[in-house]
């Protein structure tokens, strides 16, 4: 099976701002426009949001107001850690993991995100790993980021 995708940043905020950020500021950062399943329409989601608990859902609302699952909140650990099961536009039980660690710095927060479980596509898991290995960039290293630095700012 093809290797975990795995991305990690250091962020300037603290950790529980960091934590709060991805999990309950997701539609603020989240980019809509392109990393959706209305963003595989050409179009832009409404909202994506992430119920902050163990057993949470992780739902898109769609350009048209449909909703889309997109996985449920596994680990709920604030403000250290949380554990997704990972399905945009797929049956539950075909999901991915992904799983974030936030550890503290003396000047902020290292991020480590590690996205796994690829056998869940079977014969298509290289192409997809490979797709959420570049969509992580713009996603995560990229609009994450950004919002942790303008909350610091």
């Amino acid at each position: 099976m093809p290797d975990p995708v795995i991305k990690t940043i250091d962020v300037p905020c603290d950790q529980r701002t960091a934590f709060r950020i991805f999990t309950e500021d997701m539609d603020r950062w989240w980019p809509k426009d392109r990393h959706s399943v209305s963003g595989m329409e050409g179009r832009t989601a409404q909202a994506v949001r992430m119920e902050p608990r163990a057993g949470g859902a992780i739902t898109e609302i769609g350009h048209d107001g449909t909703r889309h699952s997109w996985g449920s909140v596994r680990v709920w650990e604030p403000f250290a850690r949380l554990s997704l099961a990972w399905h945009i536009n797929r049956p539950a039980a075909q999901a991915t993991r992904v799983d974030v660690d936030f550890a503290p710095l003396a000047s902020g927060t290292r991020v480590t995100l590690r996205h796994h479980g690829w056998e869940a596509y079977g014969e298509d898991a290289q192409k997809v790993r490979d797709a959420y290995d570049a969509g992580w960039v713009s996603v995560f290293e990229t609009a994450f980021a950004a919002a942790c630095r303008a909350e610091a700012a």
